[in-house]
């Protein structure tokens, strides 16, 4: 019955997200062209980019950025991300660990670069501690690693869409998070 309980709260928490995200962007699309300072405002501002890569470091860049709510869709700002992740290498070090807080609408970011293949799937450990929602720890998988060994590790596989900046091929995904009171 517990079980039944919680699926069903966590679809109605995503039907609810996904409707309040549509809903927000047909009228904030409306709102900004005819308000442009609107555009300005620190709620508006993307979330600071955490980079861990530096000129000369091995590997794919890329940028992995998300939101993290409560499991009605509320966004959850200020909560604390640990990332920790191999270099492109496939060595850990603590320059590939940090932690970073989410902005005022639950949105975190940080730049890196792919994994190298430590032992394994290429992988990304991301922890989530806040009182009053269970511990959250998973890795981020990537679509496309020859490594995936099916459904039980291409979970929390993402997508990596390439993207050229500044001359640079940079790779960006998205890894969302829902927290579950506890």
């Amino acid at each position: 019955m517990f079980n039944y309980r919680f699926r069903f709260a966590a679809l109605l928490a995503i039907a609810s997200l996904l409707f309040s995200q549509l809903a927000g962007a047909a009228g904030s699309g409306i709102a900004q062209a005819d308000t442009p300072s609107s555009a300005n405002s620190e709620a508006d501002k993307k979330p600071k980019l955490v980079d861990l890569w530096q000129p000369g470091d091995a590997g794919q860049r890329m940028n992995i950025r998300g939101r993290i709510t409560s499991l009605d869709g509320t966004p959850l700002g200020g909560i604390t991300v640990s990332i920790r992740q191999a270099d492109g290498d496939g060595d850990y070090t603590e320059r590939y660990s940090t932690t970073l807080l989410t902005d005022p609408k639950g949105r975190y970011q940080f730049g890196s670069v792919v994994p190298g293949n430590y032992i394994g799937v290429r992988h990304v450990h991301i922890g989530v501690y806040q009182s009053g929602y269970r511990y959250f720890d998973t890795q981020i998988r990537f679509k496309g690693d020859p490594n995936l060994d099916g459904l039980s590790e291409a979970e929390n596989a993402i997508f990596l869409e390439e993207s050229t900046v500044n001359g640079e091929t940079i790779l960006f995904g998205r890894f969302d998070i829902v927290l579950v009171p506890g």
